[in-house]
């Protein structure tokens, strides 16, 4: 009998109202203004799925294309950081930098952290040749990934226009240590150690550079500088001459080729490359570089015939 009646005051128990076991009340449907904000984020995201499926190996394949997508996106949905982050790649990329930097602006605003938009707005920065901006952009993503040489070494060409250039070679030297084979860290340190009239660090970096690309005319050149400083001249001669064969139209070329004979001796090969110089100014319409070819063979002359 006990027993019966405990069953049943159970079943009064949950049985009765304002208990705890109650179901909630259902949620309120949204409201028209809730599902039409879902809906303008949905066509926002699908807009910029659409362009990030044009992008492959870093890049756009149909910028243009891209660019619709990410201009749409945005237009529904102004807060995509990343999405302002690529569409300010793309308007880089086309040279539209006002744009590119206020896109950018906008994403670090957003995200102090964004390690790849604070690179974009440096590099839009030293192409503009705001040189304190830039470096401070760079600063910020060695700071944030020190891994990343491009950062050093584009930092390091805003030190060199900024005439610090001790602060440039450390860059140089720290984007090289990330990457031995990186032929501008390579290339801009020498330059860095020629303007400073340390030849032979010059010398070394200005090597790897060459090793690293054979047929590039300005580093011939450059090294060829080097070696002209040290009285290495026969070796300057073989740069030079590799110079003229690359491009053989540049008179001060010759000039310089006609210069590192002379000094081994050669003044035979001296006047010849010489005349060259002067017939390729001559026709250039330089009246100046002209006027130095012709005094220079002068010299050359007196020297071959007194």
């Amino acid at each position: 009998m006990r027993r019966f009646a405990l069953i049943l005051f159970l079943a009064l128990t949950f049985a009765a109202p304002g208990c705890a076991g109650k179901d909630a009340p259902p949620p309120a449907p949204p409201t028209k203004a809730e599902l039409a904000d879902q809906d303008r984020r949905a066509d926002a995201a699908e807009a910029v799925a659409q362009a990030m499926q044009l992008f492959s190996d870093n890049e756009f394949v149909d910028p243009d294309a891209a660019l619709e997508y990410l201009d749409k996106g945005l237009a529904l949905d102004p807060e995509l950081a990343n999405a302002r982050y690529y569409r300010a790649t793309i308007l880089l990329g086309q040279g539209r930098t006002d744009r590119a930097l206020a896109d950018l602006d906008r994403v670090i605003q957003a995200r102090p952290d964004h390690v790849r938009a604070h690179f974009a707005r440096g590099t839009a920065y030293l192409a503009l040749g705001n040189y304190k901006d830039a470096a401070r952009d760079f600063t910020q993503v060695t700071e944030e990934d020190p891994t990343v040489a491009e950062a050093f070494l584009r930092r390091g060409l805003c030190y060199v226009n900024l005439n610090r250039s001790d602060e440039a070679v450390d860059d140089f030297t720290r984007a090289l240590a990330i990457n031995p084979a990186n032929l501008e860290a390579n290339y801009n340190r020498g330059m860095v150690h020629l303007a400073r009239q340390e030849y032979e660090a010059a010398l070394s970096d200005l090597t790897q550079a060459y090793v690293l690309d054979s047929g590039n005319v300005q580093l011939l050149s450059a090294r060829g500088q080097a070696l002209l400083k040290l009285g290495r001249f026969d070796r300057a001669a073989r740069d030079y001459r590799r110079a003229t064969q690359l491009e053989p139209g540049r008179s001060t070329l010759y000039g310089l080729l006609a210069e590192a004979l002379a000094g081994a001796g050669d003044m035979d090969g001296a006047i010849q490359a010489a005349e060259k110089a002067f017939a390729l100014a001559r026709a250039q319409g330089d009246g100046f570089l002209t006027g130095q070819y012709a005094e220079q063979i002068r010299q050359y002359r007196d020297k071959s015939y007194p």
